[in-house]
C-alpha cells in the first residue's frame, strides 16, 4: 500500500525580546473565554484530508513567549518520521519559523508544498517576532527548496501585514502569492483554497 501523504502544520505565537514586553504584549491581549475553543482551520483540513494524507499537527514550545532555537530542536524531532513528498504549513509565526529554518537547514527528504500563511517574513511592521524572520536584504535562498511555494495573505491582516508576504515574493519570485481583502489573520474554521491546493 502506498503511504499517505503528510501534512506537517505548525501554528503562530509571540516572541520576545525581554519578559517586560512580554508582560506588556499580555496586558494588552484581549480575553474571551468563549473564544478559546474555537475551531480552527487547521482542524477542518485535517479532517477533510484524513482519506489521504496523515496530518501532523506540531505544538511547539511556549508559543506565547516562543524561542525560535527551541522551535528548531523540537521540530527536529520530526524529521526522522518525514517522508518524501511532505507538505509543510506554517501560520504567522510558524512561517516565519519555517522560512528561516529552511533558509538555514537541510533536511532529508523533498518537501513537495511550502505553505506560508500570513507569514512573519522580516522583523518590520509587528513586533513580537523575536528572531523568527529572515533578512530580506542579504536572504541566501533556501537550503532544502521546496517543489512549489504558496504565500497566503490578506489586505486586511492588521497583525502580520500583507507586505510581508509581498517582500518575500520580490526575494523568491516563484512563490505563488494568494491575496484576499477579508480573512484578517486567517483566524477562520474553514479554508477551502488551501485545500484545494493540498489535494491537486
Amino acid at each position: 500500500m502506498t503511504p499517505k501523504t503528510q501534512i506537517v502544520f505548525i501554528h503562530g505565537g509571540d516572541s520576545f525580546a525581554t519578559k517586560e514586553e512580554l508582560y506588556a504584549a499580555l496586558r494588552k491581549r484581549v480575553f474571551n473565554p468563549y473564544t478559546l475553543e474555537q475551531k480552527k482551520w487547521r482542524d477542518w483540513i485535517k479532517e477533510q484530508t484524513t482519506e489521504t494524507h496523515e496530518f501532523f499537527y506540531l505544538q511547539m514550545p511556549n508559543a506565547w513567549s516562543a524561542d525560535y532555537t527551541a522551535w528548531s530542536i523540537w521540530f527536529e524531532k520530526m524529521i526522522p518520521y518525514l517522508r518524501d513528498g511532505v507538505i509543510l504549513i506554517g501560520h504567522s509565526l510558524g512561517g516565519g519559523f519555517l522560512l528561516r529554518y529552511l533558509t538555514e537547514n537541510t533536511v532529508p527528504v523533498t518537501i513537495a508544498q511550502l505553505h506560508l500563511v500570513a507569514p512573519v517574513v522580516d522583523d518590520l511592521d509587528c513586533p513580537g517576532v523575536g528572531e523568527f524572520h529572515i533578512d530580506v536584504r542579504n536572504w541566501p535562498g533556501f537550503q532544502s527548496v521546496p517543489q512549489a511555494v504558496h504565500l497566503w495573505h490578506s489586505t486586511d491582516d492588521t497583525l502580520v501585514p500583507i507586505h510581508h508576504s509581498e517582500r518575500f515574493k520580490v526575494l523568491y519570485p516563484n512563490a505563488e502569492l494568494h491575496t484576499f481583502t477579508d480573512r484578517f489573520h486567517f483566524l477562520t474554521e474553514t479554508f477551502p483554497e488551501l485545500l484545494s491546493v493540498i489535494t491537486l
